[in-house]
């Protein structure tokens, strides 16, 4: 029988096998009395290595098969759930994620794992075993025949998998991504038919144009819906990675993940999986002391990094915060002096929240080793682009000795979105409405002048007032005008406003990725096109600011 019509979906379930089997691994080291955990290991174990057989990829097979007796003699109290064994199942997985990926890149010729196989096999714990446990239901998995019918989940018609409440259903990425394109294309040519309505007679299109927005909200509801994936579609692989990086580094760190249950855009999620990363990294390399430090300043000996996801209307905040030495915004304040990247005047007039987004700013890194700065710009510009990129926001706040704690604000989805639509000379500008604080007209005697500088008063605080005009080589507008229209923009603690020719109003755009030369321009993040065909160009304000 030929499978090679079956070897996506082999390597999609394997993938899912492999990352839950990282993260059960790194749960049992903090707590090797989870049985639930054990006996969860060995059946992604046992469903892998009769996947693999199935499939006829022995090597595979094989290698799963040992981690899997090793994990029976575990569940039975034989062998004690030790590091070395934890890394030891680690570098299986590791491999068996590498041999995966070459089946998915088209080469069936695996490497030989001889070795670790033997090694697997030949393993033993010194110590006391763990009690046996008895191994509830997970024994009926181990039956005989329960790698075929693990197999049987590889035919066509099992592409659906089952619960007792819905039904989920593997669709390609690529027809969702068409599905919204479909979806916007329709949003616009809706927006198209009601201004063309405006210009006929009576109101005949009244009552099927309002039937069609409805269908529309409705399709664009389910389209969004389907897109949408749990934050743990990427976290999952961060107890790995802060496992990893803290044994290497001789720290001890408890993470922490909450709301990995929220969901975002598929393609959200995907630009965010690295700036995330880094943020990890920083924290763990630069933020978190070692035990011996820790204990020195009065501190627990291990640390804690946390992950937290909570949904907000139409945003999601991710929150990562540590327990580790934090940073000190004068010495910040100091270093981007050092490196040329402010004056002294400067740096004195900077308030905190500006003193912490000076990591962000690109080369303020340095290899020297500073304790409470060393590195942590590494990466910090990137994830600050990416933020911005989705039209999200980026905060930071630390307290020296008590550790860090990065804000991320981020948009459901970026493809359709709500935005602000705004005139500014020959230009019409969108704004996600998510990154707006709040829209004013100022009247003249409200504007301050100052060395050359605007000002207006907003809750209390002096507010710097920037002309978006200006800002876009835009012709000035009339300086005779009552009001002047403004946009406040607030990101990474600061608050500026922009000066506009007028507010337009709020409006539903399809956002669609722009070509050579306009992708080049900073701050321009795409274009839409409205229902009386002007284009509508999408910035990124927190960039203008």
């Amino acid at each position: 029988m030929d499978m090679s019509q079956y070897r996506d979906l082999f390597v999609s379930e394997s993938k899912g096998h492999i990352q839950v089997f990282n993260e059960l691994i790194v749960r049992l080291e903090d707590n090797a009395a989870d049985m639930a955990a054990v006996d969860e290991l060995f059946r992604h174990a046992h469903s892998l290595k009769g996947m693999a057989a199935t499939m006829q990829y022995q090597t595979i097979a094989d290698l799963a098969h040992r981690m899997e007796d090793l994990l029976s003699g575990v569940r039975s109290g034989e062998i004690g759930f030790v590091a070395s064994l934890a890394d030891l199942l680690l570098e299986g997985s590791d491999t068996l994620a590498a041999m995966v990926s070459a089946i998915e890149a088209g080469d069936d010729r695996l490497p030989d794992c001889t070795g670790l196989v033997d090694r697997l096999a030949g393993f033993r714990t010194a110590g006391t075993p763990l009690p046996p446990q008895p191994a509830a239901d997970a024994d009926a998995d181990a039956e005989p025949g329960a790698g075929d019918r693990d197999q049987g989940a590889m035919a066509p018609d099992h592409q659906s998998r089952h619960s007792d409440s819905f039904k989920s259903v593997r669709v390609k990425t690529e027809t969702l991504d068409r599905l919204v394109n479909i979806t916007g294309e329709l949003i616009t040519t809706r927006y198209r038919l009601a201004d063309r309505a405006l210009h006929s007679e009576g109101g005949q299109l009244d009552e099927p144009l309002n039937r069609l927005s409805m269908l529309l909200r409705e399709l664009r509801d389910e389209v969004f819906q389907a897109r949408m994936l749990p934050f743990s579609f990427v976290a999952d692989r961060f107890p790995r990675l802060v496992r990893d990086l803290s044994r290497k580094q001789g720290k001890e760190i408890l993470f922490q993940v909450e709301g990995k249950e929220i969901e975002l855009d598929r393609g959200v999620l995907e630009e965010m999986s690295e700036p995330l990363v880094h943020i990890l990294r920083n924290a763990v390399d630069h933020g978190m002391e070692t035990p011996e430090q820790r204990i020195a300043a009065g501190k627990p000996g291990s640390g804690t990094i946390r992950i937290v996801v909570t949904r907000d209307k139409d945003c999601v905040n991710i929150l990562v915060a540590d327990d580790g030495r934090g940073m000190d915004p004068g010495r910040l304040a100091d270093k981007a002096v050092e490196k040329g990247l402010l004056n002294r005047e400067q740096a004195n007039a900077l308030t905190r929240h500006e003193a912490f987004m000076l990591i962000c700013a690109p080369g303020f890194s340095t290899a020297e080793t500073v304790s409470d700065i060393s590195g942590r710009g590494v990466g910090m510009d990137a994830v600050r682009v990416a933020v911005q990129s989705l039209g999200g926001g980026l905060a930071i706040e630390s307290d020296t000795g008590r550790g860090s704690r990065f804000l991320l604000r981020l948009p459901i989805s970026v493809s359709i979105i709500h935005a602000l639509l705004v005139e500014c000379g020959h230009l019409t500008i969108g704004f996600p409405v998510n990154a707006i604080k709040r829209t004013t007209e100022l009247g003249n005697g409200e504007i301050a002048e100052d060395g050359g500088e605007s000002f207006f008063s907003l809750d209390g605080r002096q507010v710097h007032l920037r002309s978006l005009n200006r800002l876009l080589g835009q012709p000035s507008a009339p300086n005779a005008r009552d009001l002047v229209p403004a946009v406040v923009i607030e990101t990474g603690g600061m608050v500026a406003g922009l000066a506009v020719d007028r507010l337009l109003g709020q409006r539903e755009i399809f956002v669609k990725p722009l070509g050579i030369p306009l992708n080049r321009i900073k701050g321009l993040t795409g274009g839409a096109i409205t229902g009386d065909g002007r284009i509508v160009y999408v910035m990124d304000a927190n960039v203008l600011v």
